[in-house]
């Protein structure tokens, strides 16, 4: 008979134990947030003018110093002027309790005791019903609880205002570069005006594993009051891909003033990918004028 550990581990902890093997002490900073210390890593520009600090935030579950994070890109922005801080994304909502994955394995093991059926003689003669093209949402589990979602989003409020008052010890702009679900999210605090906004947003590739959330998301980005820069690619995933156009439909609608929405080219390769987003970046914020 097989034991199931009560405990749930410690995501937080575990992140900041990787970060801790994998930087010197000297390479991060805390934030105290809730009584719970937040590693970042800041990094000053290597110009002799500085542009003005940058915050970047990934989507949940990627590391802030991977390959998959923002680290490289961060590399380029400290070579045209921009100090940089590099979050870690809250997790909260995308990862299981025990209770749901006993339901999912109770299910598993309920679905094998079902044995299937041999079909009749006229059954396997008859022919069989076309395939429908369904839409991949009708199929997908909502994943994001509404009290999951709320805390997800305080806790980025929180260490979005931390950056924030971190930001004031350098001078010129505030800008916040997000991806993923870290960008849905921030998008709709923008939008909600829960936060001071910054001078300028990156969003890449946003999108929320939830259909009710996703089909809001082109809303909350057209309600932004700030300049915003919207990057996408073809490699994004399904959800990221179904608000591309309407995202672009509802900025116009809202006649949204500094909105540029951006195809990304070429491969998915982390240094190359890095250094074309800086410079996309780097276009756009020169066009405004900075």
């Amino acid at each position: 008979m097989c034991t199931r550990s009560l405990a749930a581990p410690d995501n937080q902890l575990l992140r900041k134990l990787d970060i801790q093997r994998g930087l010197f002490a000297d390479a991060y900073q805390t934030f105290e947030i809730d009584e719970q210390p937040i590693i970042y890593v800041l990094q000053e520009n290597t110009t002799a003018i500085t542009r003005g600090v940058a915050v970047l935030i990934a989507d949940s579950g990627i590391p802030i110093v991977g390959q998959e994070g923002f680290a490289a890109l961060a590399n380029e922005l400290h070579k045209i002027g921009w100090v940089t801080i590099l979050l870690p994304a809250p997790d909260i909502g995308f990862m299981p309790t025990i209770e749901q994955q006993a339901a999912v394995e109770n299910e598993e093991t309920t679905t094998a005791k079902i044995e299937t059926p041999i079909p009749s003689e006229e059954a396997v003669t008859s022919p069989s019903p076309p395939i429908l093209d369904l839409d991949i949402n009708k199929s997908a589990v909502t994943t994001i609880k509404d009290q999951a979602f709320i805390k997800h989003e305080q806790q980025l409020v929180s260490l979005l205002q931390a950056a924030f008052e971190k930001s004031q010890e350098y001078p010129g702009f505030f800008l916040v570069i997000s991806k993923g679900t870290s960008a849905a999210w921030l998008s709709k605090i923008y939008a909600e005006k829960t936060l001071d906004t910054p001078d300028a947003f990156v969003i890449i590739s946003p999108y929320w594993p939830d259909r009710k959330y996703n089909q809001q998301l082109p809303q909350w980005i057209a309600n932004t009051p700030m300049p915003v820069l919207d990057l996408y690619s073809s490699w994004d995933n399904t959800w990221a891909q179904q608000t591309v156009t309407p995202r672009k439909v509802a900025t116009i609608k809202a006649l949204k003033l500094q909105y540029r929405q951006r195809e990304l080219l070429g491969f998915n390769m982390h240094q190359q990918h890095s250094a074309y987003i800086a410079k996309e970046i780097y276009g756009w914020i020169s066009h405004m004028g900075w």
